[in-house]
């Protein structure tokens, strides 16, 4: 069956399912990977996206619900209210009460979670394909979209548990900090300088009804992705998904004006002297957004610098230097510009200077380009990864979900998948030249008192 008798095909599951439903249902978007598995995108007259993937590897399913809102979307003086929304959407609606959505998927033998970040916010379960589970679950998601029940109690209690959350993970913990402290130096306008969970003394003045504004406005269809991957058939997925969220009112989102970072062109530098058996150093350079084609770029010399215990900076400063117990590293996969972050965990007594200038020679020498080995390493352990990541209904869900809420394109899943193979040497060679660069990277040390 050629491509255009796919999209024939889900074409027929719109109008059938449109039918059905009573709603209009549009198919906007078709991809296919291989002979097993294509997504289609659905959109309905509220704007509700609904990527559905049919996949009948394994009688299951995973249904993801993705709100285009993360921590970027918040005010700056009132940070954390993403976040708090992951732990709200769990505490009942005026039809479900607190407890029944855990307590009726788990007697189906699944688990719900959730997860915020800087771009979006996403609710996620996968079930076995049985008679009525599909139709629970979109029964709860659709109702607690606009139906979640916000009472001063509720509000409270969970603002508390957050709060603590808070203090675990980022005051009372060392990588915590500096990670908060190097994307607060890192950034000095855009909206990735605070953390995600919010700043303290913005949890502490919180109020119910900044809260209630938020849900209002976010937690709507045309701010939302349903994404549906399993052994299902589409057109029942379809019309069950059109029935339950097409009279949904749309809401009026605000207009995003993103608060551009300007071009960073002078190392900037933090210290702290937070108590910790060794000293640990951050660095973060400048780096493109995930949909730039540098991004590719980078993630080739990341592998290079990063992964195996032959990669350059784990030999450099662990095996032949002995100057770090620990090497890590992560290019952010954001929407827009972000940094990329080495991280190293120091012996006793190690000079954090030596430290940041072995790094800096490393990276200025990917540069100079790979051996052989490193490039052949590089491509093939992304593409597993890649691939890992899609062998699952969730994994696969995840990663749909994902790349239509950051650059409304699902259809990247699976382009990504070969995005490596486009990457040139010289393209690793300029990448890391550009981003690399001393002068726009920033550095945090901690150092404690005894070390």
């Amino acid at each position: 069956m050629s491509q255009t008798d796919d999209e024939k095909a889900m074409e027929r599951v719109a109008a059938d399912a449109a039918r059905a439903a009573g709603h209009s249902v549009k198919l906007t978007g078709f991809a296919r990977y291989n002979a097993q598995l294509a997504a289609s995108r659905f959109q309905l007259d509220n704007g509700l996206v609904i990527v559905l993937l049919p996949d009948e590897r394994a009688p299951v399913f995973a249904y993801q619900t993705w709100y285009r809102v993360g921590s970027k979307d918040e005010n700056p003086d009132r940070t954390g209210l993403a976040h708090l929304f992951e732990h709200l959407m769990f505490k009942g609606t005026t039809k479900h009460p607190v407890g029944e959505l855990d307590r009726e998927l788990e007697s189906r033998g699944s688990q719900t979670n959730a997860a915020t970040w800087v771009d979006w916010t996403y609710y996620t379960c996968a079930l076995a394909v049985r008679p009525g589970n599909l139709a629970t679950v979109v029964d709860f998601e659709s109702d607690r979209m606009r139906g979640l029940a916000l009472t001063q109690d509720v509000f409270a209690s969970e603002l508390d548990v957050v709060k603590n959350e808070r203090r675990m993970s980022v005051d009372d913990s060392v990588m915590g900090r500096i990670s908060e402290t190097l994307f607060a130096t890192s950034f000095t306008r855009h909206a990735y300088r605070w953390p995600t969970i919010g700043h303290l003394e913005h949890l502490e003045t919180m109020q119910l009804e900044h809260a209630r504004r938020f849900y209002d406005t976010y937690y709507a269809p045309n701010n939302a992705t349903v994404v549906v991957v399993g052994a299902l058939d589409p057109v029942e997925a379809i019309t069950t998904l059109a029935k339950a969220y097409g009279a949904i009112p749309a809401s009026k989102l605000p207009e995003r004006r993103r608060s551009p970072e300007p071009e960073q062109t002078e190392a900037r530098e933090a210290r702290l002297k937070l108590p910790a058996v060794s000293a640990h150093v951050a660095m973060g350079y400048r780096a493109p957004g995930q949909s730039d084609p540098m991004h590719a770029a980078l993630e080739i010399a990341s592998e290079a610098l990063l992964t195996g215990d032959n990669a350059r900076l784990y030999k450099r400063l662990v095996t032949d230097e002995e100057l770090a117990t620990e090497v890590d590293g992560f290019l952010s996969p954001f929407a827009e510009p972000g940094i990329y972050e080495v991280l190293l965990t120091l012996r006793p007594g190690a000079d954090a200077q030596r430290a940041i200038d072995i790094v800096q020679e490393e990276l200025s020498r990917v540069g100079d380009g790979l051996t052989d080995g490193e490039w052949r390493k590089a491509q093939n352990g992304l593409t597993l990864s890649a691939l890992d990541s899609l062998k699952d209904a969730e994994g696969l869900a995840e990663q749909l979900g994902h790349h239509e809420t950051n650059s409304r394109a699902f259809e990247k899943t699976f382009e990504a998948i070969r995005r490596w193979e486009n990457v040139q040497r010289g393209d690793v060679a300029q990448a890391a030249k550009t981003f690399f660069d001393p002068r726009r990277r920033t550095v945090v040390v901690n150092q404690p008192e005894s070390t």
